[in-house]
């Protein structure tokens, strides 16, 4: 998160290591993997939560203050999980779009700040996952539960985003493709097939504009311009 003094790495030492940037010391360690971990992603919106996984295929919620307590478990990939992501950092208006406008004309300023709220919260108890059994999975954090399983991938799933609005879900992998899918509708909802000539292996949205840019095997860096 901005402002953060500290740093997390992620290793095949079976182990998540939080640094202090200012004087280079590791001031915290994780040891809850039994094997290779190989992703891990903090909470953008106020940097308060961490998720690590990878060749265990479990993935682990903490909270990053304080004593860096496991907030849950989540368990259900079949193989090595590749990436893992938290909702990107929401714009006002990406928090209004997806809460519905924000309020009726009635509530007035009260109803529109709890609407928001109660939206920004929402938002924040969601994580997703993707990996190498093929799947991207949206967990609820406080339910430590999967809402939602996605199987259109035709290989490994390299990297995985949720969109601001916490509506979509976009990921890339082996089978060269980017794929959008639909939270509430459960389903697959547009396929760049050949996004690149080779293995997609990382996409990630602008913070503020609607571009996406990925990356892959063929050595090249794309800008895709989002609806």
């Amino acid at each position: 998160a901005a402002g953060s003094s500290h740093l997390v790495s992620a290793s095949r030492d079976q182990t998540v290591k939080f640094w202090d940037v200012e004087t280079g010391f590791c001031v915290h360690t994780l040891s809850d993997h039994s094997d290779w971990v190989r992703t891990v992603a903090v909470r953008e919106s106020d940097g308060e939560m961490l998720a690590t996984s990878g060749n265990d295929t479990v993935v682990n919620v903490y909270r990053t203050g304080g004593d860096r307590r496991k907030v849950c478990e989540l368990r259900g990939h079949e193989h090595v999980v590749e990436a893992l992501a938290f909702v990107c950092a929401a714009t006002p208006a990406a928090v209004a779009e997806s809460s519905g406008g924000g309020g009726s004309a009635s509530g007035g300023a009260d109803s529109r700040k709890s609407t928001a709220d109660k939206k920004a919260e929402e938002l924040n108890d969601l994580v997703a996952s993707c990996g190498r059994d093929r799947t991207v999975r949206l967990w609820s954090i406080s339910k430590a539960s999967c809402l939602v399983t996605f199987n259109a991938h035709e290989n490994w799933v390299r990297s995985v985003l949720v969109h601001p609005t916490g509506n979509f879900i976009i990921s890339a992998g082996d089978d060269r493709s980017v794929r959008v899918f639909d939270v509430k509708s459960k389903r697959c909802l547009r396929t760049i097939d050949d996004a690149h000539p080779h293995f997609v292996t990382s996409i990630a949205m602008h913070h503020t504009l609607p571009i996406m840019v990925s990356g892959g095997v063929d050595h090249t860096v794309k800008c895709w311009q989002l609806d």
